[in-house]
């Protein structure tokens, strides 16, 4: 039976289907600001430049190549997109969401989503990774959803993190020599940073990191039947929390120092997931 295009258009489908060759891609990770170096760890057989796919968005920030690679993971294929784009970019949901779509109409059965964050919680400092459990989205960030979940129903039952996976990329990471927590992402629209009072209105939200488009790709994601997971590299604390200004020099800084253990675990749990068998046990559910 022919896969759900997930409104993705033919010429960007049978463009990217002969660059990924016959077998579908056992999963698809999105590379955050100043991650994209973690592409180094996974032997590459295709870097395409944004502007080679058609209909592909194109991002305007540092720190988000806009570079769709194809990787291998050991006998098995993947997608990883280096850089995504952003609502303060001028963008809407269904250009934000595209690499998801993308990837479920490939034939990808999850998909981690990685990002740079700022902490919201003093004891969350900067080098942690923050494995996301739950997120808070602001009303106005992308409320509308671009399509149904699968079955015709209009909005997600639950969490949209997979519990299993979730749990294995925790202890995963945690083995990596790399602090490691639990926590709640806060999507905002960005692109300037939280005033220290929205850190402290976030924070008595129950939100321990704050992202920007990372939310609205994981709502996406689940729509789409992708088991969803999400990782936070904490680079800075939120106004108000630091003592001092802010910067995106911080975001670049922390993804080089602590970047290479991060991609020693992230590469590790793909390993893992890649090699699984494609039956979904009820155990997964």
């Amino acid at each position: 039976m022919e896969r759900e295009t997930f409104d993705i258009p033919a010429e960007t489908l049978a463009f990217m289907k002969e660059a990924c060759g016959p077998q579908p891609p056992a999963g698809a990770v999105v590379l955050g600001s100043g991650l994209g170096t973690l592409l180094d760890s996974w032997e590459t057989e295709v870097v395409l430049a944004g502007e080679e796919i058609p209909g592909y968005p194109r991002s305007s920030v540092p720190g988000h190549a806009g570079r769709v690679a194809i990787v291998r993971w050991g006998p098995h294929r993947g997608l990883a997109f280096q850089g995504r784009v952003h609502f303060y970019e001028g963008y809407a949901r269904p250009e934000i969401t595209f690499a998801v779509r993308l990837a479920a109409a490939l034939g990808a059965r999850w998909m981690m989503l990685t990002n740079a964050a700022g902490s919201l919680d003093a004891n969350i400092t900067p080098g942690t990774i923050m494995v996301a459990e739950d997120h808070i989205r602001i009303l106005f960030l992308g409320a509308a959803p671009l399509r149904g979940a699968k079955g015709g129903s209009s909005s997600l039952r639950g969490s949209p993190y997979h519990p299993r996976r979730t749990e294995e990329l925790f202890r995963t990471l945690s083995r990596s020599g790399l602090r490691v927590v639990r926590g709640t992402l806060m999507g905002c629209l960005g692109p300037t940073y939280e005033s220290a009072s929205e850190v402290e209105m976030s924070r008595r939200l129950g939100a321990h990191a704050a992202c920007m488009s990372t939310v609205i790709e994981v709502e996406e994601a689940a729509r789409c039947g992708l088991e969803t997971i999400a990782a936070s590299l904490i680079t800075n604390l939120g106004t108000g929390l630091a003592g001092k200004p802010l910067s995106h020099d911080e975001v670049v800084e922390m993804a080089v120092r602590v970047g290479p253990a991060f991609a020693e675990g992230i590469a590790r749990v793909v390993a893992l997931w890649a090699g699984e068998e494609t039956t979904t046990t009820p155990a997964d559910a």
